[in-house]
This record gives C-alpha cells, structure tokens and sequence, in this order.
C-alpha cells in the first residue's frame, strides 16, 4: 500500500502501546470504481489491510475517514478510555 496520511495514537496501557492508522492512496478498480486501502495496528483484530470503495477517489477518501473514525470510536480501547492521540483526548 502506498501510504498517504498515518496518525499514530497512544494506547494507555501499563506498559504504553501505540495504535497506527494508515491511509492508502486511492485507486481504480477494474470496475470503474474507486477504493481506497487503510490500515489499523495495534487495535484488537485489525492488524491486516482493508479498502472501501466509492464512485470516485474522492468519495472513497471520505468514506475510509468515516470508517476509521467509527472503528476506533467503537472499539473496546476506545469505550474503556484508552486511546489518546494527544494531550486532549
């Protein structure tokens, strides 16, 4: 996968951990369609690439955001306070 965006967050756990978000760069499938790879380590049960797909690179982008997000907003880390990707969170 060719990467275009990765956020590491903190994994608050004894010891620390690191979670890795990794956005790959939009492609055309066969199809016509568009997908767009990603990656999330380090987050029980997701260490392997996945891909959305949408009508053009652009909404495959704003596809895969969205289902990042509610990955990591729905995952148990999440719901039991231990992912941080800043100060603030």
């Amino acid at each position: 996968m060719y990467e275009i965006a990765q956020r590491v967050l903190t994994l608050l756990t004894e010891p620390p951990g690191e979670v890795t978000v990794t956005i790959g760069l939009p492609y055309e499938e066969p199809t016509g369609e568009w997908s767009c790879p990603y990656r999330i380590d380090g987050l029980g049960g997701w260490e392997r690439e996945r891909k959305v797909t949408g009508a053009d690179s652009m909404q495959a982008l704003e596809i895969v955001l969205t289902v990042v997000r509610s990955a990591l907003e729905e995952s148990a880390e999440a719901r039991e306070g231990l992912l941080m990707w800043d100060e603030f969170s």
